[in-house]
Order: C-alpha cells, then sequence, then structure tokens
C-alpha cells in the first residue's frame, strides 16, 4: 500500500509540485505515519474540520488549498468518497468559521460531525464521555466505523427524514451486540466506567463498595411497583401542575401538606401538621423534585418546569431522574448518600438472629464510620464535615428511602430501629448507584 501511495504522489507532482508537497505532509499528520488502510470518514473530516485549522498556520485559502490537495491524492487512490469529503462546501464552512474564532470554528466543527451521521450519538443506554477509557475509545471507533459502512450501504442516510432515528437503532444494535464470550461493547464500556469509578483515588470511600461490582455493572429495571412507590411524588406534581401556594418564607401550604399526609397516611409530630416543617415525609419530596428540577418557585407559587410536565406524565422516566437526583450532589453529601446506599444493598433482607439484628442496627454507624476513614466527618473542625453534617446527610436519604416505600425499620434492637431496603428499594438503590458510577467521565 505504501508504493501505491508513493506512485500516487509521484503522479499527483507531475502534475502540480506544491499540491503534492502539500498532501504528502496532510497525509502524514493524518495517519500518524500508519497505514492507509487505518482510515475512516471520520478522521479525514477530524483532520479537514479540527486538526488542518488548529494545528496548520495560514488563512482559510491556505488551508482549503492543503484540504483540495489532499483530496486530489484520495482520488488518485480510488477513495472517492474521503476525496469528496476534502473538497466540500462543508469543509470551505467549517474553516470559514475557524478563521473567525477559534469557538466558532469548534461549533462549526461539532455541527458536521453530528450532521455527518458517523459521529456515534448519545443513546438512553450510553452517554460518551469527553474523557474516554480504554475499552470506550475501542467502542467509539468501533461504532463511528460502523455507521460509516451503514451509510455507505444505505441504511442510514444523513440529512433524510427521520435518519436519527436510523442511525440511533443501528448504534446501540451494534453497541449491544455481544461477542463470542457473550460480553457486548456497551458491556466493556460500562465495566470500565465501574471501576473507574470505585478505584477513584479521590473517592476512598467507594473502596468500601467493591462487592457489589457485578451489579453496578448490569444495573437493574424499573420494578412492577415502580409507578405505586412514586405516587406520592407523582401526587406533588399533580399540586404542582396546577400551582402551589407557597408561605412566605418559601414552604408548602399548609393546607397541600396536611391533604397530603391524610392522603398516604404520613405519621407526623404534631399531628395533624402544621406546616412543612412537620412533615419530614414532604420536606424529602419537595428536595427531591427541587433536585430533579421538575418544580421551581414562581412569586409565591410553586409551579412545574417543563422538565417536570416530561416527568410528570413518564413513570420510567420518572423512576430514573428521582435516582439520578439522590446521587446528584458534590462533596461529602454524595459520599454519604454512595455509602449509606451501597452498605444497605450489601446486606441480606432475609437476616435472622441477634447478630444479624445487631448489624442491621448498626448500618448508620458503620456509613459514619467508613466516611470517618475516608477522612469525611472525621473532625469536628477544620476542612472536613463535621459528625453530626455527615449524620444529618444519612438521614435525610433515609427519609425519602422511608417515605417512598424503598426502606423500612427492622426490628427495635436497643432501642433503635435500622432501615432495612425493601425489594423495590433495593432496584431503585441499584438503579441509582448505576447511572452514578457509569456517567460518563468528564476528568481524568
Amino acid at each position: 500500500m505504501q508504493e501505491t501511495v508513493a506512485s500516487a504522489l509521484a503522479q499527483l507532482a507531475r502534475l502540480d509540485p506544491r499540491a503534492a508537497r502539500l498532501a504528502e505532509n496532510a497525509l502524514s499528520s493524518l495517519t500518524g505515519g500508519g497505514n492507509l488502510e487505518d482510515l475512516t470518514q471520520r478522521s479525514v473530516q477530524e483532520f479537514c474540520w479540527y486538526v488542518l485549522p488548529v494545528r496548520f498556520a495560514g488563512e482559510t485559502g491556505e488551508r482549503m488549498l492543503t484540504a483540495r490537495s489532499l483530496g486530489r491524492l484520495f482520488s488518485l487512490l480510488d477513495l472517492d468518497r474521503y476525496a469528496a469529503i476534502c473538497s466540500s462546501t462543508t469543509t470551505r464552512t467549517v474553516l470559514d468559521a475557524h478563521s473567525a474564532g477559534h469557538d466558532s470554528g469548534l461549533a462549526a466543527y461539532r455541527r458536521a460531525m453530528r450532521a455527518s451521521g458517523v459521529e456515534p450519538p448519545d443513546l438512553s443506554e450510553l452517554t460518551w464521555g469527553t474523557v474516554l477509557g480504554t475499552a470506550e475509545i475501542a467502542a467509539h471507533q468501533d461504532t463511528s466505523a460502523a455507521l460509516e459502512l451503514a451509510i455507505a450501504a444505505g441504511d442510514v442516510r444523513p440529512g433524510a427524514r427521520g435518519w436519527r432515528t436510523a442511525q440511533e437503532r443501528f448504534a446501540r444494535a451494534f453497541l449491544t451486540q455481544p461477542d463470542a464470550h457473550g460480553r457486548s461493547r456497551l458491556d466493556r464500556v460500562r465495566e470500565e466506567r465501574v471501576r473507574g469509578w470505585l478505584g477513584s483515588p479521590s473517592h476512598a470511600h467507594r473502596q468500601r463498595l467493591w462487592p457489589l461490582l457485578g451489579q453496578l455493572i448490569v444495573g437493574a429495571e424499573p420494578p412492577p411497583d415502580a409507578a405505586a412507590a412514586l405516587a406520592p411524588a407523582r401526587r406533588l406534581l399533580d399540586f404542582a401542575d396546577e400551582g402551589i401556594g407557597l408561605t412566605q418564607i418559601g414552604y408548602i401550604s399548609p393546607t397541600v401538606v396536611r391533604e397530603l399526609c391524610s392522603e398516604f397516611g404520613w405519621a407526623t409530630s404534631p399531628s395533624p401538621p402544621r406546616s412543612e416543617t412537620d412533615a419530614m415525609q414532604l420536606i424529602s419530596l419537595h428536595k427531591l423534585l427541587r433536585g430533579m428540577r421538575a418544580v421551581r418557585r414562581s412569586g409565591r407559587r410553586m409551579v412545574l418546569t417543563r422538565r417536570g410536565r416530561r416527568l410528570h406524565g413518564d413513570d420510567t422516566e420518572l423512576w430514573r431522574a428521582a435516582a439520578d437526583s439522590v446521587l446528584d450532589s458534590d462533596g461529602f453529601a454524595q459520599a454519604a448518600t454512595e455509602t449509606l446506599l451501597g452498605l444497605l444493598l450489601q446486606r441480606s433482607p432475609r437476616a435472622t438472629g441477634n447478630h444479624a439484628r445487631t448489624e442491621r442496627t448498626d448500618v448508620m454507624e458503620e456509613a459514619r464510620q467508613v466516611l470517618a476513614e475516608a477522612g469525611w466527618g472525621g473532625e469536628e473542625s477544620g476542612s472536613s464535615p463535621a459528625t453530626a453534617q455527615v449524620h444529618a446527610v444519612l438521614l435525610q436519604v433515609t427519609w425519602l428511602l422511608e417515605t417512598l416505600g424503598f426502606a423500612q425499620r427492622s426490628e427495635l434492637v436497643g432501642g433503635v430501629g435500622a432501615p432495612d431496603l425493601t425489594r423495590t428499594g433495593q432496584a431503585f438503590a441499584l438503579t441509582a448507584m448505576h447511572r452514578s458510577a457509569t456517567s460518563p467521565s468528564t476528568s481524568l
């Protein structure tokens, strides 16, 4: 193949010596000294629309001359599709955008890549990260190459009506296709992400969660009773759809508080509740919906956001959004929640005997100890949050789990009730942990 390239360059040099020099330099940069067989549509586009304007000096006209020279070489090599990219109007448009500024050029490059069809799309199962591991790089490159073939075969037609749906369907089928060992590319990406998540040196508390590796990779689907479990959250969305009156300091109106407590049989102190602050169940639900960005304050009323309206009508999306919101925090709050959910998942709900009951009772203390050993809540002063703060976060998470029926108190041992996950709660906790652990990486 190298002889073929040399022959084509010699032929181009006889016609246009300068074009041959430009094409040779461009091809060397594009392939990195590798084989011509490794070229893909995506790599050619990336060179013309990003590498060329960023790394090669000159104005748009000079860069365009380099692209067209490379295209002439591709034509001599019978790589007509790649040649067409080099001399295309899109290439000219993107190069012009780069000349106007880096930000505008980068935006034009990304738009052109998406429109080409060979850029693997984000899926509900996989959002591509900005920092990719080895397995994710391989999956991304393989999917792009497969999309190129699908486009050439006419199975995906960029620009045609409904082409993005066809592209997503093809990418999903490709990524989930099992290999000879029964593992798909999606499986490998998820495992890589989970291992990186568990092994993060800046999150030492996750070392205690390694026994959950297999479960975190697979995750969990919403159980049959997911809609029933989320009924309190959906009911609060019902009220917000009509607009909930708020007190002067932003609490839900006492009328709505009492109605919800009565409807779901929530115990409060005092009873009936005088305000939202008397119903820990409503405090946790209100916080959850705000974290989901499903509600917002409009004057003295709480109303649905556009996202809240969408979640209101889709139980599956509501389940996922609630799971995401539980771990959508920073610092010690997220660490404490991860630790509590992880420890609860590792405990046997069928355990019997005095020893098992004692272990269940100690889960909150065990979580506190794990966090303290990881540097959270170990000191009452300094940069680490105090033990009381850690306990407050653990208690708030427990309130939410109990409010939605995801956890229930085990037998009282020593006068203290410890939470145990219900079967539905196990699915919820695993969904939350899985989605957090397999989310795209944005930093090394």
